[in-house]
């Protein structure tokens, strides 16, 4: 089981894309730490220290180094093994803050360590119930002062005597989060530049030999892009008519990217090579599988040097782009497609070899073909991170089989997809459950169910505006034909409507072009699909015609045509054709949910607990308590507490272990008749003898409550629950749980006692928006029994908000069970709430690290 402490060691990537290892420091440090600290210069020195320190004694050494983690914690930055910077905290003595310092290597300066190093102790601090910073800075000490600036926490200043006294409050808010995830968003995307746009390339296995790998890769690197290319290979003295070195290490000039295509038992001195030669990257075509090579072990170790990965098992990589522009052409195939503006992602090797013989027969561009392999280092989170800015990509379309990192992957592709669509196959691991489809539903991830419509769907979006609206218009020289286009495009959720010419199947071609424009035209049209059946087969179709008419559309114009191959409607044309209708409404539907995506949920931000009005502290004090006792499952009042600091309506309640008619009528007295009386063991139903009474009016009710369930239900009415009545009104569920690799899942739907066997369940990853609270709430059964009742949802998409930000903010809270809540004209109280808790050691979903 890892421990807190190791918890909190990881790769990270720098503000150049380099690699490094931050971790806690250890009291073996000291020696090291003495040494940083002697080779400083006497500036740095009297900048972290306010006077000369040339050295460090014994004491002051076993004071940084030996630390508890708690109220003293120190972290350690590596690059290659050197110790090049070092931070820490010390509380304030009976405090909830602390004060905070850094030192910093002078050769690593401007690669945001600093910044890095803030980010992962204020997330350690916020586990130990430390929730603000304070910092002394000299006034001159501009780098340091502008460190805290631009972290993204609002700062109070205060001068005085040449030093500037810093403190700020540790809270997520919007600006801190946005300012992480840009700084997280440029690192990563300059770490995969280092492998997709190498300067030099070195292929390990390179070969003469006719059928082997090596010699595929050879020939297709080298007839790519005009790029420097060593062949390396112990073997052969020449390859290609190129002097072959023996080993990486012997190459003078500096190797960028290694592609490495030899034997498995060769595999881990090649890749130290690499790592002794300061390569920055490496693709590994070679498989692994069954070699017992322990590729965390592997990928560990290049990260900490300051090496990425692709692969094992890598197709390569390559770009559609122009020889002569920046790019790479190193993969066991050759990628001979013209420059498109398609990004695509395979982790299966087949199939990416497939996908690229469908992609030319359909003449598509591609900007970037990428075979993660194994997915051992660099992930579809990496690569999403550098095509959010390539000029470029306009589409990314991603084939993964299982989640590296899902919870980075839903704060990522949200992020992304606002910019540009995302086209996903969801299979394997990442096809199942509903915590996956719920990442894929609220970051606008265009879900698709083949490889074929996975292209389908890309290249339309690469070519066609995204509809307004779901109005589409039909134009159709065919009878039949237009049938299926009509079905199809009802199933795809569309609405046909008439368009304002109609066609039948004595059109010539020149008849095709005014119908397209007169629907483009149409204030009653957001999309065209045409289709042109042949009515012979020396027919001619109506290219040019439909091409004409739809060059410049602001709205997406689609063809069928029948008899012929997929692809553009004539070369060079952004005109999308299909062989049939149905696959083409079946894209121009997602389009559509991705459009309502983009309108809804993808406009609305992520509320933060500022934005609520809640102290996250005061629930994390809270549950540290509840855990210290040795509990898992708070208590009435803690449960109640929890949910009202997070601005939860909770009716009051009493509890009473082994009640009497006494004490039961003694409790509906001190909250106020009306009152509902509950057993925490009661069964299935809404009855006194399933132990539940409801709006008992006096003491009498009370007394005769509390008899019958005593009768009915015997011991397990040794404990109940006094309640006052909330007002009457519509039951429903919101029930969230931990997944251990997506986070917190919220599901909502109908509630009662009977909610298990209703079914009605639709479900977020938290946190939610409002916009995607509501969505919940339109996609339930529940909001057909609101709108019956005339009940407005506001405070039920507020709840729903708050109770996501409650799991979002304390990964403690392992199952939160709340049934019911009853909304009405009144608002949404929490007539029913259980909890469970749980010890949690994972460093925050949002900190910067590499996984």
């Amino acid at each position: 089981m890892t421990t807190k402490r190791e918890a909190w060691a990881t790769s990270v990537v720098l503000a150049d894309g380099e690699s490094a290892y931050l971790r806690p420091i250890q009291s073996a440090d000291a020696p090291t730490l003495l040494a940083f600290h002697e080779r400083q210069p006497r500036e740095n020195l009297y900048r972290r220290f306010f006077s000369p320190k040339p050295t460090l004694n014994d004491t002051e050494l076993r004071h940084f180094t030996e630390v508890d983690f708690v109220d003293r914690v120190a972290l350690v930055l590596e690059i290659r093994g050197e110790f090049v910077a070092w931070a820490s905290y010390e509380r304030w003595p009976g405090r909830r803050d602390a004060d905070v310092a850094f030192m910093v290597d002078d050769a690593h300066q401007g690669k945001g360590i600093a910044t890095l190093l803030l980010e992962h102790l204020a997330a350690i601090a916020r586990t130990n119930g430390i929730h603000r910073f304070t910092a002394d800075v000299l006034a001159d000490n501009r780098p340091m002062l502008s460190v805290f600036a631009k972290a993204g926490w609002p700062i109070r200043r205060h001068f005085d005597s040449g030093v500037m006294d810093l403190e700020f409050t540790l809270d997520d808010t919007a600006a801190f989060v946005d300012s992480v995830e840009q700084r997280e968003q440029r690192a990563d995307s300059r770490s995969v530049a280092r492998l997709l746009l190498p300067r030099s390339i070195a292929v390990i296995g390179a070969s003469d030999r006719i059928g082997s790998i090596g010699r595929e890769l050879w020939q297709n690197v080298t007839h790519g892009f005009d790029l420097p290319v060593f062949p390396v290979n112990p073997n052969h003295a020449t390859i290609g008519g190129v002097h072959a070195y023996p080993t990486v290490g012997d190459i003078e000039e500096d190797i960028w990217l290694a592609v490495i295509a030899c034997p498995v038992d060769d595999l881990l001195d090649v890749i130290e090579q690499c790592i002794e030669r300061r390569v920055r990257g490496a693709v590994i075509v070679t498989a692994v599988d069954g070699a017992g090579i322990d590729m965390v072990a592997v990928v560990d170790r290049a990260r900490r040097h300051g090496m990425r990965i692709i692969g094992a098992a890598s197709m390569g990589i390559a770009t559609g782009r122009t020889p002569g522009a920046s790019g790479v052409q190193a993969a066991l195939v050759p990628v001979d497609l013209p420059p498109g503006r398609i990004a695509v992602s395979m982790q299966s090797g087949s199939l990416g070899a497939s996908l690229l013989q469908l992609a030319r027969q359909m003449g598509m561009g591609l900007s970037w073909f990428v075979s993660l392999g194994d997915k051992s280092d660099v992930s579809g989170n990496d690569l999403l991170q550098f095509w959010e800015d390539d000029d470029a990509t306009s589409v990314i379309a991603i084939y993964t089989e299982t989640f590296g990192n899902p919870r980075k992957f839903a704060r990522i592709a949200r992020r992304v997809g606002r910019r540009r669509p995302i086209v996903a196959i969801r299979t394997g691991d990442a096809g199942r459950g509903a915590a996956t489809a719920a990442l894929y539903e609220q970051t606008g991830v265009v879900e698709v169910p083949t490889v074929r419509s996975m292209l389908d769907t890309a290249r339309v979006l690469a070519s066609q505006p995204i509809p307004a609206g779901p109005r589409v218009a039909i134009i159709s020289n065919s009878r039949s034909p237009g049938v299926l286009a009509r079905a199809a495009l009802t199933n795809a959720g569309l609405t046909v409507v008439e368009s304002p010419i109609a066609l039948d199947w004595r059109a010539a071609p020149a008849e095709f072009g005014p119908a397209v424009r007169a629907a483009i035209e149409s204030a009653t049209v957001d999309a065209v699909l045409v289709i042109h059946a042949p009515p012979i087969v020396s027919a001619e179709a109506p290219v040019a015609e439909v091409d004409a008419a739809a060059a410049g559309s602001l709205k997406p114009v689609v063809a069928v045509m029948l008899g012929r191959d997929d692809g553009p409607i004539q070369p060079g044309s952004a005109v999308p054709t299909f062989s049939f209708p149905e696959p083409a409404a079946a894209v121009l539907g997602r389009m559509w949910r991705y459009r309502r995506w983009l309108d809804s949920e993808a406009a609305a931000p992520l509320p933060s607990p500022a934005d609520l009005g809640v102290e996250p502290g005061i629930v994390a004090t809270l549950i540290a308590d509840v855990l210290d006792r040795g509990d898992q499952t708070p208590s009435l009042d803690d449960c109640r507490a929890i949910l009202m600091a997070y601005g939860l309506s909770v009716p009051d309640s009493i509890r009473l272990d082994h009640p009497t008619p006494e004490s039961a009528v003694a409790a509906a007295a001190t909250l106020g008749y009306p009152v509902a009386m509950k057993s925490t063991r009661r069964r299935a139903g809404r009855s006194v003898e399933a132990g539940v009474a409801l709006d008992l009016p006096d003491d009498h009710g009370v007394a005769d409550a509390l008899g019958v369930m005593r009768t009915s239900l015997g011991d397990d009415a040794d404990v109940v629950v006094l309640q006052s009545m909330v007002s009457p009104g519509v039951d429903v569920r919101i029930r969230c749980t931990t997944d251990e690799r997506l986070g917190a899942l919220l599901t909502f739907g109908l509630g009662g006692m009977t909610a298990d066997a209703i079914g009605d369940e639709t479900s977020r990853l938290v946190p939610v928006s409002p916009a995607a609270a509501e969505n919940l709430v339109l996609a339930s059964r529940a909001n057909v029994a609101l709108q019956s009742a005339g009940i407005a949802t506001d405070a039920l998409v507020d709840t729903i908000v708050r109770v996501a930000q409650l799991m979002a903010d304390h990964p403690e809270i392992a199952v939160l069970d709340i049934n019911p809540a009853i909304v009405s004209g009144r608002g949404c109280q929490i007539a029913d709430a259980e909890m469970v808790l749980s010890e949690n050691s994972t460093p925050d979903a949002a900190m910067r690290r590499l996984i």
